[in-house]
């Protein structure tokens, strides 16, 4: 959907003035330049030292006209294809235009027949997968959990193959090692038919995160470099806590993260200049009373938005948070938690807009939460649209037409507009109380189970080539078999 629009029909939002913002990216030009951030891989350092930074052992400082060559070198806006090739199922990441998708990681999963929290299991990053493709307003799929009953060193390899055999959407990958990376790229390139035609049509972003504060690790800074220069689209973002892993006030808080994300941006494009790349990252605060990082807290709706405004002043696609909670599980804080993030990011014009589906903070993946935020998106999506004004929407020829005492119902403007303006629900009951009654009285919570249940029980994705599968069962025991041999 596209928001935020000045020139043309859509919903404003603004957080932060011209001012602001340009206050902070200066702030974290400065911290770049002045203090710099510590890079462990030793190819990342050499890369960033022929660029002309300051190299002191691991720490790093990066003079801001490098960063701004990097920004000038990074696209603002890039296609991410489905796997079968429909334009209709791609996603275009670009300046105003906003895509939900779930997060991945959560060692914990509600299990979407039984309801039961446990272990993440292979089996459930298909059944994610799966409700992902079905939901028209989940544009991007993530798994919602780290696999548990596989070879722990595969977890993320396992997870992918999953996935992209399970649902024919883009797919934000991770992993742990940058083994495991190349892997998971062999086995989009064999969902996509080969290499070539993955450049051609990438089907999946590839997601690495810097430590707060202002730390490259090893894993994430090889990871970053390999996806480069296979013009992998990468999402580097970092997770800072306010008063925690960063500053407790929130103009530090933006500051922090936005450095983080471009010790990245300058890496990947010396590396391969014109690789799309996303900055963003989660922001928000470190709760004082029990220590975690509030997923349901309304400074992370209000950080997310400063930092989608940030990136929109650099002229870079933004990676930002929603559709989460602290609840435990998909009960009346989560929905109230999880509307009001999907409303931040829709109307501050977040590009990718993770974690949608994470319950207890983080902790636990949550199906029942998935769908329920996929009505809310629907009805985002309808209010950040905003209102059309022409001739023909102020239709003062049909009020002329119809009259005082007349009806609109049966016009013919109407039959021809309304499809268009008026937003159908299709789990929130607007029926009147004798239907309802007639119908069990069923609760929200009983629509959002039975809409989970027919999916998992009904929906099959555009199934892989079947070249393509063997390709990828063949890349699974070669991966199985590396762990063996190193073990």
């Amino acid at each position: 959907m596209r928001v935020n629009q000045a020139t043309s029909a859509g919903t404003q939002f603004r957080l932060l003035s011209s001012d602001q913002l340009s206050r902070i990216h200066r702030s974290a030009l400065r911290v770049l330049e002045t203090t710099g951030a510590d890079v462990y891989d030793p190819e990342s350092v050499r890369i960033l030292a022929d660029l002309g930074a300051h190299v002191s052992g691991d720490r790093v400082r990066i003079p801001a006209h490098l960063v701004d060559e990097a920004m000038r070198r990074a696209p603002s806006s890039f296609l991410v294809h489905s796997r079968s090739g429909k334009r209709a199922r791609g996603i275009e990441v670009a300046p105003h235009q906003v895509h939900y998708g779930p997060g991945p990681t959560c060692p914990n999963f509600r299990d979407g027949r039984t309801g039961t929290r446990r272990l993440y299991r292979r089996a459930d990053a298909a059944d994610v997968a799966r409700v992902c493709d079905a939901l028209d307003g989940i544009a991007f799929a993530q798994s919602l959990g780290t696999v548990s009953d596989v070879v722990p060193d595969l977890a993320d390899v396992h997870e992918f193959a999953e996935m992209i055999r399970n649902t024919d959407k883009p797919i934000v990958a991770w992993s742990y090692t940058l083994e495991t990376c190349r892997f998971i790229h062999r086995i989009a390139q064999a969902a996509a038919g080969g290499e070539e035609a993955f450049r051609a049509r990438p089907n999946y972003v590839f997601y690495a995160e810097p430590l707060s504060p202002l730390t490259s690790t090893r894993e994430a800074a090889e990871k970053l470099v390999y996806c480069a220069r296979q013009r992998i689209p990468l999402i580097y973002t970092p997770c800072p806590m306010s008063g925690g892993t960063a500053p407790a006030t929130f103009a530090g808080v933006l500051t922090i993260a936005l450095a983080e994300s471009l010790v990245g941006l300058v890496v990947a494009q010396a590396v391969a200049p014109g690789t799309p790349f996303v900055v963003g990252g989660v922001v928000s605060v470190i709760d004082m009373k029990t220590s975690v990082l509030a997923y349901g807290a309304p400074e992370l709706s209000l950080l997310s938005a400063g930092l989608t405004e940030l990136a929109r002043h650099v002229g870079l696609p933004v990676w930002s948070t929603g559709g989460c909670t602290d609840s435990k599980t998909a009960d009346e804080q989560a929905a109230a938690e999880g509307a009001l993030s999907v409303l931040f990011a829709g109307l501050s014009g977040a590009n990718l807009v993770h974690d949608v589906g994470y319950t207890e903070s983080g902790l636990t993946g949550s199906l029942e939460q998935l769908v329920l935020m996929n009505e809310t998106i629907g009805w985002v999506r309808r209010v950040a649209r905003g209102l059309e004004v022409s001739d023909e929407t102020l239709a003062t020829d049909v009020v002329h037409r119809v009259g005082p005492g007349g009806q609109f119902l049966d016009d013919e403007h109407t039959y021809r507009h309304f499809r268009r303006e008026f937003w159908f629900p299709t789990l929130f009951d607007r029926r009147r109380w004798a239907e309802w009654d007639a119908g069990g009285r069923p609760t929200a919570g009983d629509r959002v189970r039975a809409r989970l249940a027919a999916i998992l029980d009904g929906h099959r994705p555009a199934p892989l080539a079947p070249e393509a599968e063997a390709r990828i069962d063949a890349l699974l025991r070669e991966a199985e078999q590396a762990v063996a041999v190193r073990a």
